[in-house]
């Protein structure tokens, strides 16, 4: 795979724009032959001899060339750069129009800033290259100048110096952007709304920014300076100023060729860059609310060219799989209730024809057990070969699962094979893997502070008693409907578990119940304890001998802790020497019961901590993939409590037992505005800052989540906000903590010295 591909759009419609065909045969002569480097001209509707002559180009400088058939229909550049980054292959990508022009070294600078600002190793990453727009006589003097490194020195020297005959304009932000390639097709490129020509790139960048969220946002972002000229910290150009800081402060800059803008070509469209100025405000709001991407682009390998998923556009189920769609082909949204019958539920006929004429590959199912109709369909694609994917949570932190076989239990994935030895490492891998889940990784619920297993039985008042852990999971839960086996749904289960720690009771056990984070109401027990709410899941399981479930994810952290685990249902991780399968016989009556409990005292119970160790690298580094979420939580009906995951933001992505894409898994590194980035904007930043102290905050634009915070240097040189004097005024001191609590409600609660309040950080995080 490429490190980088250039993407450089073209179109070339009549005489005209006949120097645009020069520009283009100019450009590909400079550019380099680089082993890391894919050079891609999307010609997008240039007419026939055109086309012809431009393909020659491309084959003379080795440079790839690739034909979009858009003739008609008036040039779209944010589409044809689109439709670049959908067959390019490289692993970042970036923009080239032919009018753009850079130094022989720029390139190689280029790769090291994209290496070492780690675009790519963390996926949402973004950044922009400056550029210096010259004047007609610049770009005479310039094209009469030997190619080499001194020119372009020459020329931005001159600049620097003031000397603006030769110069147009500068940006500190343009269209060159530097952008990881499967991220950009997830965000889906440029937003259609913006054709012709202006405004579609600030849009983009807009969504990009966000998607990153590490550069403060600007004071009064909703203005258009209408140039980059600025030492306020104000409007989007400002903001979009601080992506173009790095390349610009490692002298990366490109050079823009004057041309002309001739109103009869179709790119240059007076009155829908007019448009598209107005309607870049009510965008960048828009989306401020609804976070809504256009349709994901798909790569042009992807691995099923048509999808069906049952699910609207832009609906959370959706918005889940962004990162992978692209990999998946074109996604068709259909409901699943316009394909059975609403009476029999059984299939249409109708939907046998729809797959044939959508040239439907593959069914991509969220739970396939949802509901009686997705099922029927799921049911008639096992019963016919045809193939599917199942998208739903694993039983890992942050894991996800696109299971070619099934649902859970129902899954024949789960059936490995555990005749291999693992090496050395991969068994070292596994246990930091056990290690990090246990001491450091969110659990799938919300959990309270961890106290350990003795500081819980300290706590529950258990000194030597030995403890069965039985924890519960939701009735509505489709594992639970569908997946109980011989125990046949919750209230059976309930009942023979109080039934068996009576027994246990008489051997000096107790058993310790918890109920699911997100259920309500109350249970009777006549003979378990249920503990409270917020007693972390992994203390009772650190301070059990065994556990008991029906089949709780809880059971693979069992296995990663090798404690014994009774499984009364049907689990996808059930295998001998793992667990135990509880069958029916055992518990039918009393006299039985009490033998089940016998083998749970008697800890005899083998386990094969080899088997435990393959077992779990094949979920973590074959099956499973991995994405960090974005939840909210609503009320149902009955009261019960129901996390709803809105987004997954993906770092490692494996579908059919292949990895697809990894990324670094880091904390964000926010951009602080004491950073050199932000120096420009220095004073600008002090004043503001002044203002917020004295309580006369200018307005900002609703994304504004973090205080600017102020240089050191200029704070130190204003006597009047020393912290002495802020320390002996009450008054400033209470601002402070309501800004604290404003900008950095985490902080606020962490720093907290009320130990309630220091819980409520988690909701912050």
């Amino acid at each position: 795979m490429f490190k980088l591909s250039v993407i450089i759009p073209f179109r070339c419609e009549n005489n005209i724009s006949d120097y645009l065909f020069i520009r283009l045969k100019n450009l590909c002569e400079i550019l380099p032959n680089h082993n890391d480097i894919e050079f891609l001209v999307v010609d997008s509707g240039s007419s026939l001899n055109y086309s012809e002559s431009c393909k020659k180009i491309c084959k003379e400088n080795n440079i790839r060339y690739l034909f979009e058939d858009t003739r008609g229909k008036p040039f779209s550049l944010g589409g044809c750069r689109d439709f670049g980054v959908e067959n390019a292959e490289g692993k970042v990508i970036t923009f080239l129009d032919v009018d753009l022009r850079m130094a022989p070294s720029f390139w190689d600078n280029l790769l090291n800033l994209i290496k070492n600002w780690g675009v790519s190793d963390s996926k949402s990453k973004v950044l922009a290259i400056p550029c210096l727009y010259l004047s007609e006589e610049g770009t005479r003097e310039f094209n009469t100048l030997k190619e080499d490194d001194d020119k372009y020195h020459k020329i931005y020297l001159q600049y620097l110096k003031g000397n603006k005959d030769n110069i147009e304009s500068f940006a500190a932000c343009s269209s060159v952007m530097i952008v990881d390639r499967f991220h950009y097709l997830s965000i889906g490129g440029h937003n259609p709304e913006f054709n012709g020509h202006g405004y579609e790139d600030f849009d983009l960048y807009h969504r990009l920014m966000i998607e990153d969220n590490v550069i403060p946002r600007a004071d009064n972002y909703l203005k258009d300076t209408k140039n980059w000229v600025s030492y306020e910290y104000s409007g989007f150009r400002s903001q979009l100023s601080i992506l173009g800081r790095p390349a610009l402060m490692m002298n990366i800059i490109i050079f823009h060729l004057w041309h002309p803008r001739p109103k009869k070509n179709s790119f240059y469209d007076t009155k829908k860059l007019i448009e598209n100025r107005k309607r870049i405000f009510n965008a960048f709001t828009k989306f401020d609310k609804d976070r809504l991407h256009p349709q994901p682009l798909v790569k042009s390998d992807n691995l099923y060219s048509n999808v069906l998923f049952f699910g609207k556009k832009n609906t959370n189920a959706f918005n889940c799989l962004r990162d992978v769609f692209p990999h998946l082909g074109n996604v068709h949204c259909v409901s699943e209730y316009d394909c059975v019958n609403n009476f029999t539920y059984e299939v249409n006929d109708n939907f046998f024809e729809m797959l044939r004429l959508n040239n439907i590959r593959l069914i991509l199912f969220p739970n396939p057990y949802g509901n009686e109709s997705r099922l029927k369909i799921y049911n008639w694609c096992r019963q016919n070969n045809f193939p599917y994917l199942v998208f739903e949570r694993g039983a890992l932190p942050n894991s996800w699962f696109f299971d070619p076989c099934g649902f859970n239990s129902d899954s024949k994935s789960y059936k490995i094979k555990f005749d291999g030895i693992l090496s050395n490492k991969k068994i070292n891998d596994i246990k930091c893997y056990i290690n990090n889940c246990l001491n450091h990784s969110d659990a799938l619920e919300i959990q309270g502070v961890r106290l350990g297993g003795e500081g819980l039985r300290n706590k529950l008042n258990i000194s030597n008693q030995k403890i069965l852990f039985v924890p519960l999971q939701r009735p509505s839960d489709t594992v639970i409907k569908y997946f109980s086996g011989d125990i046949e749904g919750f209230d059976n289960f309930i009942n023979i578990i109080d039934r068996l720690a009576g027994v246990l009771k008489t051997y000096g056990w107790v058993t310790l119940v918890k109920k699911h984070p997100l259920e309500v109401g109350n249970l009777n027990f006549c003979n378990a304890k249920i503990v409270n709410d917020d007693t972390h899941f992994l203390d009772l399981l650190e301070a059990c001998e065994a556990s008991a479930l029906i089949n709780s994810g809880v059971g693979m952290y069992s296995m990663m802790m090798s404690k014994p685990c009774y499984i009364f249902g049907n689990a996808f991780y059930e295998h001998d020497n793992l667990n135990y399968k509880v069958l029916k016989y055992e518990y039918k009556d009393d006299q039985k019961l009490n033998l089940l409990a016998k083998k749970i005292i008697s800890s005899d119970f083998k386990f094969d901590q080899n088997k435990a160790y393959t077992f779990i690298d094949f979920l973590v580094n074959n099956f499973y993939s991995f994405g960090d979420v974005t939840t909210s939580q609503r009320i149902e009906s009955d009261s019960s409590k129901r996390t709803i995951t809105k987004k997954i933001n993906f770092y490692d992505l494996k579908i059919n037992n292949k990895q697809i894409m990894t990324y670094l898994r880091e904390p964000k590194d926010f951009l602080s505005t004491n950073s050199p980035l932000f120096e420009r904007f220095g004073l600008d930043i002090l004043q503001q800052s002044s203002k917020i102290s004295g309580g006369k905050q200018k307005t900002s634009s609703p994304e504004c989540t973090r205080k600017i915070s102020t240089p050191d240097s200029l704070l130190n040189q204003n006597s009047s906000f020393t912290e002495a004097n802020k320390q002996k005024n009450p008054v400033e001191k209470f601002k402070r903590k309501l800004n604290k609590l404003r900008y950095k409600p985490y902080d606020f609660f962490k720093d907290a010295k009320n130990s309630n309040l220091r819980r409520l950080r988690v909701f912050f995080e």
